[in-house]
């Protein structure tokens, strides 16, 4: 792969336990605070420098591109939104979190696209659901168990905490289609001389008459239902039951929460090391030793980000 060669070769220096000291970045950042410049920017979520999703993007990504991370995707969406205009070479990248399978192909088949704002949508719920494959894990110096044995224990975690996932997701779904903008403003002041023509303006809106019913037929029983199920289906590929090789509860579990469950497990073992720092170094090491086994979605990105970097070199 031609893109192998551009891996740091000190990639570990992210991971270190002892890092340097780095710039503190506060969260979330508002947009009129972001000035880099000309410089090719791309927009992460996490909470700071030490987070996991810039940690894992810088051991990939091209070196002339700065990396900065903004907070939830909520924070990085507002940035997006108020920046990619006025700066072409900001670029900005979140979780899948709500986003459907057309939304997401956009993203990646038109960027960079002033449409939606520079942005990239992760295929997988968050950056850790690709780390959620026993193949891969397997190749980490700290695994203690075969792939057969660590593929079943990923399936009992997904298992476990898949209808809180399907549930919560039904939840995020409406809870995003409810705050769209549904009633545009007034512009015209020439009807508004009083407060009774006001009031008249207002009463004889009829988007209020229909975001009445549209909410009351989203949060109906039988619309809550149908999602779940929906999504139920999607995660097992109708098995109604987590099966290895069945759905995409792979993409859709929360993928932070089954990582951390299967890192922090007998399976591995990191010597004097617990919680965030054997994540860190495993996950560093999986990347750094292992780059044939490096997620495709990793690659795209690069290979995208490459090629931003070129057009101005």
């Amino acid at each position: 792969m031609s893109w192998i060669p551009c891996l740091k070769k000190d990639v570990r220096s992210y991971w270190t336990i002892r890092a340097r000291p780095v710039i503190t970045v506060r969260s979330p950042i508002r947009a009129d605070e972001v000035r880099l410049g000309g410089q090719h920017v791309l927009f992460v979520e996490g909470r700071d420098e030490n987070s996991l999703d810039p940690k894992i993007l810088r051991t990939f990504l091209p070196d002339e591109l700065r990396i900065r991370p903004l907070g939830p995707s909520f924070s990085v969406r507002s940035v997006a939104q108020a920046l990619h205009k006025h700066h072409p070479t900001y670029y900005f990248l979140i979780d899948r979190d709500h986003h459907d399978d057309e939304f997401v192909d956009r993203c990646w088949q038109k960027f960079p696209d002033p449409e939606t704002d520079n942005l990239l949508v992760w295929r997988r719920r968050e950056i850790e659901n690709y780390f959620l494959d026993a193949s891969y894990l397997c190749c980490s110096e700290f695994c203690r168990t075969s792939e057969s044995e660590l593929s079943e224990s990923i399936v009992q975690y997904a298992r476990k905490r898949v209808y809180l996932d399907v549930a919560n997701q039904v939840i995020i779904s409406l809870r995003e289609e409810l705050k769209r903008n549904w009633v545009s403003l007034f512009r015209d002041v020439s009807g508004f001389s009083t407060k009774e023509n006001a009031l008249a303006k207002l009463r004889k809106a009829n988007e209020f008459d229909r975001h009445r019913t549209n909410v009351s037929r989203l949060l109906s029983f039988d619309e809550i239902e149908n999602r779940f199920l929906k999504f139920v289906d999607i995660m097992t590929g109708g098995q109604r039951r987590i099966v290895s090789g069945e759905g995409k509860w792979l993409h859709f579990i929360r993928g932070k929460k089954a990582l951390n469950q299967v890192v922090h497990s007998s399976h591995f073992r990191v010597r004097n090391l617990t919680g965030t720092d054997k994540l860190n170094v495993m996950i560093g090491g999986l990347l750094d030793e292992n780059i044939d086994h490096i997620p495709r979605d990793f690659i795209n990105l690069r290979d995208i980000m490459q090629a931003m970097v070129n057009t101005t070199i």
